[in-house]
């Protein structure tokens, strides 16, 4: 760890690429800190917080690469792209949320770019999500070693829970509130339709 840090932006880009390929390594170990240095003058935090996010998506999109070729060679017979095809759609309709709320998620953050290649998700989507939920978790993170520091590192735990429980929540709500418009959408055309209207009135 000591050697990312004396080589400064570049070891953070690294570190933070690493984590997100196959490493399950905590980015907090390196955006904690690196708050704390912006903090005493020695990292500009605009900087930290753009250059740590690209690294961040640089690892994604070596997962993403590396999954969507596996998936086209072991996913070969028609049996197999037969399954493949129904959680796809269930990827595509859930996956721009499950990418742009994976940083908050407990080890879904570090694995998301998987399913996301297996499944084709389109690369400007997942590459804008990914970039996105992460320059704002990593800019979170930062400004919590930024302004707290030390405390910061020795709280991270519960710092981590809490804004996992924040987000999850806020996940949940909105998950609750596309299925009743989804709902009342259904329903709507339901009752449109003219086969049961010709019902309704014979």
């Amino acid at each position: 760890m000591t050697f990312i840090f004396e080589i400064g932006y570049i070891g953070f880009f690294f570190y933070m690429l690493v984590t997100n390929t196959f490493l399950p390594l905590p980015p907090q170990l390196v955006l904690l800190p690196a708050g704390y240095l912006a903090a005493q003058g020695q990292m500009d935090f605009a900087t930290v917080s753009i250059i740590t996010t690209a690294g961040t998506l640089a690892g994604a999109l070596v997962s993403y690469s590396f999954a969507n070729f596996i998936a086209s060679k072991f996913f070969k017979t028609r049996k197999q792209k037969r399954k493949l095809t129904k959680i796809k759609y269930l990827f595509r309709k859930y996956g721009k949320a499950t990418v742009l709320f994976s940083p908050v998620i407990p080890v879904v953050g570090l694995y998301v770019s998987i399913p996301a290649g297996i499944f084709r998700m389109p690369m400007v989507w997942f590459a804008s999500l990914t970039y996105l939920s992460n320059f704002i978790w990593n800019v979170m993170m930062i400004s919590l070693g930024y302004f707290f520091g030390e405390q910061a590192e020795q709280n991270i735990d519960y710092i981590m829970v809490g804004l996992s429980l924040l987000f999850i929540t806020a996940f949940s709500v909105w998950g609750l509130y596309k299925l009743r418009v989804n709902k009342e959408e259904f329903s709507k055309d339901y009752y449109q339709s003219p086969i049961i209207y010709l019902h309704n009135n014979a």
